[in-house]
């Protein structure tokens, strides 16, 4: 999901007149204004992003069919809202992009009565910089953004940053389609903050990601990265945490890694667009997602962490346990969220557009 993700999540409800639709997987592509008559939600999420029972399971316990729609990265989905504010009604966003959307006015209040559940979040994830007091967003999930290595063709380093760098793996390697996940990536493994603005910090990485693109087979949205190691045409690859996790479920030879230099930290929230047409099956869906039951079914089949205080007695005990899903102290001292790196904001976009040009 962002992790830093730095770019957002949809599904949409639907009745006719004989009845409610079930619930259906939509590309991003398609307009959420389809089946406008009588109820609808449309939630607008990562692929793989919700339980696999959890639409369904909401349709039967509050007569809500939702349909989700799905994009690949942030910016698809933040382009999407921009066209058309009314065509979603919820959408799943990291940290940074809440920033951006409030800034910008895209966002309709919560109403915090209408979502008693919210209690059970955590205060460590409640009024954080971007959106404080929690007035646009709730959160739902929270991962890390780690390092999935294949040990059938990696033996060595498997727990640094260092592999991503490493000529001897070129062709075979993949980083993340965010600047701030690449800058994320490098500053660790320099050994420098997270967030980092100063202009000469920023030439040093950006020389550093500028060598490191030739090896790459290309900087990937999140599920393509996850089907290429599961398929082991890539070795190695930034990835999120739960993402890398079900990969490794999947191909008994990969394994996700927090590396040894440290890693971001990012929360996925709920976030409702200023001009959603149905808000109030918006509340309901947000409300249903923070019972401690639901919220736990979702957090152990995905492989991801919760902010829910009452879900997490409720996990899957493996995934409690799991070093990769609740880093121990000691890692966690070495993690860091993103936040907003003000007017060097310019500078990353710069670096972006240098290390994504394509050259004839």
């Amino acid at each position: 999901m962002f992790t830093c993700r730095i770019w957002i999540m949809v599904a949409m409800l639907v009745f006719t007149g004989n009845g409610f639709m079930p619930a259906i997987g939509y590309s991003a592509g398609q307009s959420g204004r389809q089946n406008e008559k009588g109820k609808t939600l449309t939630l607008y999420n990562w692929e793989d992003y919700i339980g696999s029972h959890t639409l369904e399971n909401f349709r039967k316990a509050t007569g809500i069919a939702v349909r989700e729609v799905n994009f690949q990265d942030e910016e698809e989905m933040l382009g999407a809202l921009q066209s058309d504010l009314a065509a979603y009604d919820l959408v799943v966003c990291s940290g940074d992009l809440i920033r951006e959307m409030i800034a910008a006015k895209t966002l309709s209040p919560v109403d915090h009565s209408k979502i008693p559940n919210y209690r059970y979040i955590g205060k460590a994830f409640t009024n954080l910089p971007f959106d404080p007091g929690n007035r646009y967003s709730i959160p739902y999930l929270f991962g890390t953004t780690g390092l999935l290595v294949n040990t059938q063709y990696i033996k060595k380093d498997t727990g640094s940053w260092k592999v991503l760098f490493n000529p001897q793996y070129k062709g075979h390697l993949a980083m993340l389609n965010n600047v701030y996940e690449l800058v994320g990536a490098a500053t660790k493994l320099r050994n420098y903050p997270l967030n980092i603005t100063d202009p000469g910090q920023l030439a040093g990485i950006e020389k550093l990601l500028l060598a490191q693109k030739p090896l790459l087979q290309g900087y990937l949205d999140v599920m393509t990265i996850q089907k290429r190691m599961i398929s082991g045409k890539l070795w190695a690859a930034q990835i999120y945490s739960g993402e890398g996790m079900a990969a490794a479920d999947r191909n008994a030879s990969l394994r996700y890694v927090i590396p040894k230099e440290g890693a971001a930290i990012w929360v996925d929230n709920f976030a409702i667009p200023r001009d959603a047409r149905h808000k109030a099956q918006a509340h309901a869906f947000i409300n249903y997602i923070l019972k401690p039951d639901i919220n736990a079914a979702i957090a152990s089949e995905l492989w991801y962490a919760t902010p829910n205080t009452a879900a997490k007695p409720l996990l899957d005990p493996e995934v409690a346990k799991s070093p990769a899903v609740y880093p121990s102290p000691a890692i966690r001292k070495r993690c860091e969220f993103y936040h907003s790196v003000g007017a060097a904001t310019a500078l990353y976009a710069r670096l972006w557009s240098r290390l994504t040009v394509k050259h004839k």
